[in-house]
């Protein structure tokens, strides 16, 4: 076990790190959606074009639904660095709290982008799928978090199990 003096800024990092991966996902997401998407299902249109179109035809554009559904993300990654900090958190666990936040930004994105993915889809005739590579980004930065999630649960596994069996755990120092 570590001195909380020495936890307390390996925590500090890990939580600052998990804010900005989370408001680069969330702004990745909402330009997917507001701007990439749209210029990529109609080609040659600027995405304010495709959105007063998609208004015109009484589909409902994106609305503030959207922009409060992703930032969601970013205000879950202040309050984890603020409860992990606080709480002087272990490393692993603020790094879990992180990835799993990551995970859930692809629901998120998800219900934020249907709305407006239908009315896309409807205006113009097309697919309300994912046009533009953004939505493909997301979904393995989510994958990866999995991935990243896993590998901590059956790190924490072995080493639990190791300890009861009697053999020594090393610390790691950083």
């Amino acid at each position: 076990m570590t001195p909380e003096s020495e936890t307390r800024p390996s925590t500090l990092v890990a939580a600052l790190a998990g804010v900005v991966a989370t408001v680069a996902y969330a702004s990745v997401a909402l330009l997917q959606i507001l701007v990439w998407n749209p210029e990529a299902a109609v080609p040659g249109s600027a995405a304010a074009d495709v959105w007063r179109a998609v208004g015109e035809a009484n589909q409902g554009p994106p609305n503030a639904f959207v922009v409060g559904v992703i930032a969601m993300g970013p205000l879950l990654a202040v309050v984890l660095l603020v409860v992990y900090t606080v709480t002087g958190s272990s490393v692993w666990n603020t790094v879990a709290g992180y990835l799993g936040l990551l995970v859930a930004g692809l629901p998120g994105y998800f219900v934020a982008s249907f709305g407006p993915g239908m009315g896309l889809a409807d205006t113009y005739g097309i697919s309300g799928g994912d046009f533009a590579p953004g939505g493909d980004v997301l979904f393995i930065v989510s994958t990866m978090s999995v991935i990243g999630l896993v590998a901590i649960f059956v790190g924490a596994a072995v080493r639990g199990r190791l300890g009861r069996i009697g053999v020594p755990r090393r610390e790691i120092v950083s």
